[in-house]
């Protein structure tokens, strides 16, 4: 059968018009949530950290409420140190200062189901290692501590006076099945810069 006519016409005229190219879906935008915490790790614990009084000048600065001794002492336990809290939306950042021997700045969030991506946190970490060079990663750490998983990866460098300059990032989620059900899936995400100068 010869096509003639109007139905020729459109065949050959769709057949000349390119294929319409269909982009590429453009990746997810970076979390906002993480990119706060990751700035904030930036400025607090990569920038100002170890200069405690910079700290402590820093956190007034930005308005966060400190936290009361009994409060810090539910995360540091008998390690001395201050903490503060700022509201992030639905969440809060907890600031964590740690004093010497173990002398760490951490910032810390709950996600609630699981990490972003840690891109961000990347960038600032890598730029760190770069302006102090001999980082090296560390094994990374795994273990379940009673209804939780800790999960850890990071790198460290040796001090010439002896001690360790080590950046650090913590994920922790509840692993008890009824738990989780019950809807306790949220993930504690950690920041840590840690600085050991004992023996």
């Amino acid at each position: 059968m010869t096509m003639t006519g109007p139905l020729l016409a459109i065949l050959l005229q769709a057949a000349a018009t390119p294929t319409p190219v269909v982009p590429k879906p453009a990746p997810p935008s970076p979390d906002a949530a993480l990119a706060r915490m990751v700035a904030l790790y930036d400025e607090v614990c990569l920038q100002t950290f170890p200069i405690d009084g910079g700290v402590d000048k820093l956190m007034a600065a930005k308005g966060a409420t400190a936290l009361t001794p009994e409060q810090v002492k539910v995360t540091l336990v008998d390690d001395p140190g201050r903490g503060w809290e700022l509201e992030d939306g639905d969440r809060t950042l907890y600031v964590f200062l740690e004093l010497p021997p173990f002398h760490a700045c951490s910032v810390r969030r709950f996600f609630p189901d699981a990490i972003p991506d840690l891109g961000a946190y990347r960038v600032v970490a890598d730029r760190f290692e770069a302006d102090h060079p001999s980082f090296a990663p560390v094994t990374p750490y795994n273990a379940d501590r009673g209804d939780l998983h800790v999960h850890a990866v990071g790198e460290q460098r040796r001090l010439a006076g002896g001690g360790e300059d080590s950046l650090f990032v913590f994920d922790q989620h509840v692993i008890d099945p009824a738990k989780r059900a019950g809807g306790q899936t949220a993930v504690n995400l950690r920041f840590v810069h840690q600085i050991h100068t004992g023996p």
